[in-house]
């Protein structure tokens, strides 16, 4: 079987998980804290902030945005129910903007048209890596006084206006085992000022303001045990494990988002089936996708799902519209585009694994019919 997704991790990574736990530090600790300095250097952000998973980060996000009961938060449908599952923890209400055709990334003209006295932020997801138009957004957040938060699960390594994804405001990373830069679960929140940093530092360790490690860095061998409790935190932290996992893959993910983008350009050069309806946009000089997805549009979608499982290669949906789901039924759309991107999307396999000859196989058994 062709897998739609499949991790490569490297000897490299695999070496320092030894090193971490030969340490005997393998908690919260210094590896966790090497990592958030150099992805934040990676990407051009002042601060990074690890944690447990993106879910973790987007609801860290959603606390930092001031967001609460009686609140609400303009959305896309199109993404993992983790993105919008964030606005329902913390009592508020997700309002649903449709999304452009052409990306599958929010519409920031629909954006405008659902504002209310109620909105307090606004969650974009750079759908398949391809970057969302952050300067349109950032306009409407800066002109209502609202908080733009990124969902850039699917962007670690995408370019916007030649500036790295991480670097404009708050945004939020997933290492999730099948995600670009994969350390098997966790994230990473990005910020532009001290005082987020370092409020974000004490809710992703249960509101405590010195973690374990901070209290013995400056007197080593001796635990000092004050700290202070000053608001209600979660324990959202990373480990050393998995901070050493990300660190050695850093090195990695220039090279593997590179193949991701020569995989998406042989996909794009080859599929010529006339049931396709639109194929993904590509990188341009200004605008370079991370390539997590390679998600097309096309007519008779389940026929083509069960043309290509039966043979042996798996594609895979993303997304049902979240507004599709009961949960979700009486928030406020309308979303004309994404309804209809809900029944044409279709990824096709994407991960640093594949052949050329795997995908030139994917491609004649597209362009065969079904």
């Amino acid at each position: 079987m062709t897998q739609l997704f499949r991790p490569r991790i490297t000897e490299k990574a695999i070496a320092a998980v030894g090193d971490v736990l030969r340490s005997g530090w393998i908690g919260l600790g210094p590896k966790t804290a090497e990592f958030e300095a150099a992805f934040a250097d990676m990407v051009g952000a002042k601060y990074a902030v690890a944690v447990n998973s993106a879910t973790a980060g987007l609801h860290l996000a959603m606390v930092l945005a001031g967001v609460g009961p009686g609140d609400e938060v303009i959305t896309t449908p199109l993404t993992f129910v983790s993105t919008n599952h964030v606005i329902l923890y913390q009592g508020a209400t997700p309002v649903f903007a449709d999304v452009n055709p052409e990306t599958a990334n929010i519409d920031p003209d629909s954006v405008r048209g659902l504002i209310g006295d109620r909105t307090r932020a606004i969650i974009c997801v750079h759908y398949g890596g391809y970057p969302c138009e952050l300067d349109a957004l950032y306009d409407i957040a800066a002109q209502h006084r609202l908080t733009l938060i990124e969902d850039a699960a699917h962007a670690c390594g995408s370019i916007y206006r030649l500036r790295p994804i991480g670097c404009w405001g708050l945004a939020v990373f997933s290492f999730h085992a099948v995600k670009n830069l994969p350390v098997g679960d966790g994230g990473m929140i990005t910020v532009q000022n001290e005082a987020d940093y370092r409020r974000l530092k004490r809710l992703r360790w249960l509101g405590i303001d010195k973690d374990t490690y901070s209290r013995t860095v400056n007197d080593v061998g001796k635990y000092a045990w004050e700290y202070d409790v000053p608001e209600v935190g979660y324990k959202y932290h990373m480990n050393d494990i998995a901070a050493a996992i990300g660190l050695a893959m850093m090195a990695q993910l220039p090279v593997d988002n590179g193949r991701r983008r020569a995989i998406a350009r042989m996909y794009d050069a080859g599929l010529r089936h006339a049931d396709i309806i639109r194929k993904p946009p590509l990188s341009d000089g200004e605008t370079i996708s991370a390539q997590h997805l390679y998600a097309i549009q096309v007519r008779r979608r389940d026929a083509l799902i069960a043309h290509l499982k039966a043979r042996d290669i798996a594609p895979g949906v993303h997304y049902m519209p979240n507004n599709w789901f009961p949960m979700y039924r009486g928030c406020r759309g309308p979303t004309p585009q994404a309804d209809a991107l809900g029944h044409t999307l279709l990824s096709l396999p994407m991960h640093v694994l594949l052949t050329d000859d795997e995908v030139q196989g994917i491609i004649e058994a597209i362009n065969a019919g079904w």
